[in-house]
């Protein structure tokens, strides 16, 4: 009989050599603690690695984070908890806290510092690979143990600014990725540099300030996530097995941020009360490998950027309009739209819908106001800035029994999308698989700028066939010369070997008194519009038009309809009023519009759930 031999020891696992630690993110956590210190444990999805976060619970008043610099294998981790709980029994040993998907900042009020960890979260959609979430449950931890808190800590002040706290709910409407910049556009995240880091200083990151303290005592931001505040749809589809999503993204800024009635009109540094950036976003997925097409398009709302306000009131449910400052020079106004220059660029069109004739003026002192302060600005600022504004009373014009409203609205559409043109990738491209997580590295104008197509004089908004008032001085259609993007398609084919890459350059503005209804409305009609140019461009349909009564209309008309009763929920306090009557009255009005030669989705086509497409000849 051979003599026993003792086995061979298991290799010890290494760390991956080819993971780049310092940028990776991380995206599943463990909190420990311990009477002198908090352990938050940080992996990569995979598990492949571990860091370390240590939390000092000894200082009262002061937040000491330091990160371990080592990079951990699963067993070495469990090795180094194993290590710390032994170190500590006689104080009471290492306890699990519990299970964590980032930190979502830290706060102190007049104690102790708080961690609000997000302790469960969901999948609600995709980017090209990219995971988004939205948050389940959080929780808030008090950092310092409770021997050493002071008195501050449990007074009635402190406790009332916790409750104020604990009452924010975090499941509602925020949104957040490990790997994705959710808080830009398509466009924005294609064009920047591999090595800017995720942008937390952006408008639309809620948690900014929360987590700023931790973001600058590490020098990254790996252990936190960005949250966005607004909705986030998404629906799949396919064309005779070609498949393919459509997202639609509002992004609320945390700027001039509040409810209405409360928050009005614009403040001294340009912001403007509810102030949403809508992005619409169309993917075309290569079959068995991870590269896409990709299209997007982004629109945006705010309040009537001059100083107003209303009084709420019980006995009034149309409480009277108040202009607050009179403005000469009309400076904040100003500075919002140049604000909006360089977000989007030139040229900034303004869809504006509130009323022209009331018999007790309200929303008609706005819009006269409103038309001076562009007037105004018109004639100071440089021919290629100069705003284009379209007046249209919706109210008005939507009570004729003959009012064909998606048809005023679908020609402003596509005009606007002649003149600004939307975001599509040309040929299949790997989107990033992630930012680098530290501080904000800003892409300058003049870089984005010299990476968009050459500029060139476009074309003059007819406004001819529309009943719209337009101002008189650098208005759409006054000859003024529009510079924007190459986006005709110019060096395109569709169906050949050459797909251009195009870009979106200006964006088009819309509001009405709430910028809620009226203004939902007039978003549909320009996402169905450029949804057709969205498609066409993909090579998924053969004409650049989406039937309105097609069940895409309807799966787009439903998204918006989501999007539009979330903000309103954010914004006033309720659902939109009459929302799905003002979408349904659109399939009655659209007929003498929308020519019979668009692509129809017919339901009739459904196969196991895949929406397939019928063309409809003249």
């Amino acid at each position: 009989m051979p003599p026993l031999r003792a086995p061979s020891p298991k290799p010890r696992e290494e760390v991956p050599s080819d993971i780049d630690f310092e940028n990776q993110p991380l995206e599943k956590f463990r909190l420990y603690e311990t009477r002198q210190r908090y352990y938050l444990t940080g992996s990569n999805a995979t598990k492949k690695y571990w860091r370390v976060l240590k939390i000092d619970r000894s200082e009262p008043f002061e937040l000491n984070v330091s990160e371990d610099p080592v990079a951990y294998t699963q067993q070495e981790i469990n090795d180094l908890l194993q290590r710390i709980a032994d170190g500590n029994r006689a104080t009471g040993g290492l306890n699990f806290v519990t299970k964590a998907f980032g930190i979502a900042g830290c706060v102190r009020f007049l104690g102790s510092y708080y961690l609000i960890l997000i302790t469960k979260r969901r999948h609600v959609g995709t980017i090209c690979d990219h995971t988004i979430y939205t948050i389940e449950e959080s929780e808030i931890i008090s950092i310092p143990h409770s021997t050493v808190q002071t008195e501050a800590a449990t007074s009635k002040a402190e406790l009332r600014y916790k409750k104020l706290l604990s009452s924010v709910d975090l499941t509602k409407d925020f949104f957040f990725s490990c790997t994705y910049p959710i808080m830009q556009s398509l466009q924005r995240n294609m064009l920047v540099d591999e090595s800017e880091k995720m942008p937390y200083e952006n408008m639309f990151v809620w948690n900014c300030f929360l987590t700023r303290s931790i973001r600058q005592t590490l020098n990254n931001s790996r252990w936190t996530v960005a949250l966005i505040h607004g909705s986030f749809e998404q629906v799949k589809m396919s064309i005779f097995g070609r498949v393919f999503s459509i997202t639609l993204i509002a992004r609320r800024s945390r700027h001039f941020a509040g409810t209405r009635y409360l928050k009005r009109g614009v403040n001294d540094k340009g912001r403007v009360a509810n102030d949403v950036e809508t992005e619409q976003i169309v993917i075309k997925e290569e079959s068995g490998i991870s590269r896409w097409e990709v299209a997007s398009v982004v629109q945006m709302r705010g309040s009537i950027p001059l100083f107003w306000s209303q009084e709420a009131s019980r006995l009034s449910p149309k409480p009277d309009i108040i202009l607050q400052r009179y403005d000469p020079t009309y400076q904040a106004t100003k500075l919002h739209f140049e604000d909006l220059e360089k977000r989007y660029g030139n040229p900034i069109i303004i869809l504006n819908l509130i009323k022209t004739v009331e018999k007790r003026p309200r929303e008609m002192m706005l819009r006269r106001e409103f038309a001076n302060a562009v007037g105004y600005l018109n004639r100071i600022l440089p021919e290629g800035s100069r705003l284009q504004f379209i007046h249209w009373d919706f109210h008005k014009f939507a009570k004729s029994k003959s009012a064909n409203v998606l048809a005023v609205l679908g020609g402003v559409a596509n005009q606007a999308l002649d003149l600004t043109g939307f975001y599509y990738s040309g040929k299949p491209c790997v989107i990033k698989s992630n930012m680098r997580h530290g501080d904000d590295i800003s892409l300058s104008r003049d870089t984005l700028a010299a990476r968009i197509l050459p500029l060139r004089e476009g074309k003059k908004f007819n406004t001819e066939s529309l009943e719209v008032s337009t101002l008189t001085s650098g208005n759409i259609g006054t000859g003024s010369k529009v510079e924007h993007v190459n986006h005709d398609g110019l060096g395109d084919k569709i169906n050949g070997k050459v797909k251009q890459a195009r870009y979106q350059s200006g964006v088009l503005r819309t509001n009405c008194i709430d910028c809620l209804d009226r203004t939902n409305v007039a978003q549909y009609a320009y996402g169905l519009a450029v949804l057709g140019q969205q498609l066409f461009s993909l090579d998924l349909t053969g004409i650049a038009k989406v039937e309105p009564d097609s069940s895409i209309a309807e799966a787009l008309m439903d998204m918006y309809q989501n999007m539009g009763d979330a903000l309103a929920l954010q914004y006033g306090g309720s659902a939109a009023h009459n929302t799905a009557g003002i979408y349904q009255d659109f399939l009655v009005l659209v007929g003498s519009f929308f020519p019979h030669n668009m692509c129809r989705f017919s339901q009739k086509g459904m196969v196991s759930g895949e929406r397939q497409l019928n063309l409809k000849s003249s």
